[in-house]
């Protein structure tokens, strides 16, 4: 297994990504009432928040398939994390510092609403670079 990722660190990057998506899959798909409690959310945006879990979910998924069937593919599967964290720092940030929603009495929004995403974001150019003879095979 280690072979498969050039060897440890970029194994221990991708399994911590891959852990941090598993944290939020759970977050939000099982334990999603106090999740929104934590930021002060109402309780109706169950739904949309699982909703959110779900893609979390399928990344997730993916995460555990490629770490044991071996990277061969995983390009797409690690640019899109890139992509979409890329794009949840910008909206993360723009939310967090200058939105109405972020006023709003009882919301606590916290600076990981983007650097959260910035980690996935720098891990994964990372694996993209440092696995690129592996995962475009």
């Amino acid at each position: 297994m280690v072979a498969e990722f050039n060897g440890v660190l970029y194994l221990i990057l991708y399994i911590l990504m891959v852990a941090g998506f598993l944290m939020y899959t759970y977050q939000t798909l099982f334990t999603t009432v106090d999740w929104l409690t934590k930021y002060g959310i109402h309780e109706s945006a169950v739904l949309p928040t699982r909703v959110l879990g779900t893609f979390v979910a399928a990344v997730s998924l993916l995460g555990i398939y490629f770490l044991f069937a071996g990277l061969g593919g995983a390009w797409v599967y690690l640019a899109y994390i890139f992509i979409q964290a890329c794009i949840l720092v910008v909206a993360g940030y723009i939310t967090v510092t200058g939105s109405n929603a972020a006023t709003l009495e009882g919301v606590k929004y916290t600076a990981e609403a983007y650097v959260s995403p910035l980690f996935f974001a720098i891990v994964s150019a990372i694996l993209i670079y440092g696995l690129s003879d592996k995962i475009y095979t």
